[in-house]
């Protein structure tokens, strides 16, 4: 199996439009070339770690939320067909991403799939740990998108209530499964659903963060193997947790992306397990051909 990253560069007039978190509202206004360059360090980590990025090239300058792919979708093997679950986008300004992941996934023969009513915002409220799929919902996935969306995931899943800041799962929890343990912000999460969470997983595989370090992006770094790709803000005693846990941390410098627009690197993929003998990749969507482009486009090499 091989893990691909969907992925999306920012466009050439990317601009802070939606300001729909609690970073982008009062943010100064972003570096177009500065982010895509920042969003190529980052793709070119992943594919040196044995990733493989997807990247869709984004239509036009007004979909600004595109470069944050975690809820471009999600990839589920379930009864024996892989499908790409569709999002239902909370923000006006984000729903119209849809379409060009859809016409993507068709490309790749993946099977594009709506779940339904409701809001669920793909693989920003998903999580994998241990054999069991994590769902949330409270942040902007609510719960009936939630529960449409769990008809598709086969074997064990939880279902996990969040509230803000955590406006997605993957803010208030982030598994590190290369050294069994989860990074867990308790003050964002329902009485009941940390409580579930530690009963099925035990006290000892759960790292504690808090709210202000989630602000953070205590939970936002990307872990590939041992290796956590992490934007630059998050906090010396995080670090210096999952370094004591064994992993190893890479920080990016991600002022643009993370710093000013609000989302980190976790944000910027959606990460599936597929064969990729059994898929086509569109030749345009490889990374190096997304590169020249940029490149070119930017005038530099």
């Amino acid at each position: 199996m091989t893990q691909i990253y969907f992925m999306s560069p920012p466009s050439r007039g990317w601009a802070l439009r939606g300001r729909a978190n609690f970073r982008s509202q009062h943010a100064a206004e972003v570096d177009a070339r500065a982010a895509r360059r920042e969003w190529l360090t980052f793709a070119e980590a992943i594919e040196s770690l044995g990733g493989t990025v997807v990247a869709l090239m984004p239509p036009t300058d007004a979909l600004t939320g595109m470069p944050y792919a975690a809820e471009c979708g999600h990839v589920v093997t379930a009864g024996g067909t892989t499908r790409f679950l569709l999002p239902n986008m909370a923000a006006e300004h984000r729903r119209a991403e849809r379409v060009h992941w859809e016409q993507l996934a068709e490309k790749m023969k993946l099977s594009p799939t709506d779940i339904g009513s409701g809001t669920w915002e793909a693989q920003g409220d998903v999580a994998l740990f241990g054999g069991v799929t994590l769902l949330f919902y409270g942040g902007r996935t609510d719960h009936v998108g939630m529960e449409n969306a769990a008809r598709f995931f086969d074997g064990e899943v939880l279902k996990l209530q969040i509230r803000e800041p955590a406006f997605h799962g993957n803010m208030a929890l982030l598994p590190l499964p290369a050294v069994d343990r989860l990074l867990v912000c308790k003050e964002v999460m329902a009485d009941a659903s940390f409580e579930a969470l530690r009963r099925r997983f035990g006290s000892e595989r759960l790292l504690a963060v808090s709210e202000d370090e989630i602000r953070n992006y205590a939970t936002n770094g990307l872990p590939i193997g041992d290796i956590w790709l992490a934007p630059h803000l998050v906090p010396e005693r995080v670090k210096s947790l999952v370094l004591k846990a064994g992993m190893n941390v890479k920080l990016l410098t991600m002022r643009e992306l993370c710093e000013k627009a609000g989302g980190a690197s976790r944000c910027l993929v959606s990460i599936a397990d597929i064969a990729e003998s059994s898929v086509h990749i569109p030749p345009e969507c490889r990374l190096e051909a997304v590169r020249t482009v940029i490149q070119n486009e930017d005038g530099w090499a």
